[in-house]
């Protein structure tokens, strides 16, 4: 699946309707947003596995210790395998990559926004911009 043609638009419409939700497992945590967007650049949902399956951090760690055998890392590298993702210095992601940051409680997902200079991810209050570099990890959207 590649990105649309109209990606960059339908991408800051996901950031937009994203923007002030509160964190909520399940519904709005930092690996279903970065999803959320993903299928708004792409089509595809990366994360339709695990919508709806859980509600709890509990929950989460197990759906995502059942696909993957680990937590958000590993479950990352498994989707950007099969999705033929390449994993990229964090240093050279570009709007619309995905990244691997430090939240709250762990390792989380974001994706990339404004010109590559910051990684957006979910927080307890809504989105937090952290710096591109506090990125631990990046993955190329194609």
């Amino acid at each position: 699946m590649r990105r649309m043609k109209d990606w960059t638009g339908r991408l800051a419409l996901a950031l937009r309707e994203a923007q002030g939700r509160p964190f909520a497992w399940g519904g709005h945590d930092c690996c279903l947003f970065a999803a959320d967007c993903v299928l708004a650049m792409t089509g595809f949902d990366a994360a339709h596995w695990f919508r709806g399956s859980y509600s709890t951090a509990l929950g989460a760690a197990r759906k995502l210790k059942e696909y993957s055998g680990g937590g958000v890392e590993q479950t990352m590298e498994l989707i950007a395998v099969g999705m033929g993702w390449p994993e990229i210095p964090p240093a050279f992601a570009r709007r619309g990559d995905v990244a691997l940051v430090a939240v709250d409680d762990g390792p989380g997902l974001g994706i990339i926004d404004t010109l590559g200079k910051v990684a957006v991810a979910v927080r307890p209050r809504g989105l937090a911009r952290l710096p591109l570099r506090e990125a631990l990890r990046a993955w190329r959207v194609l």
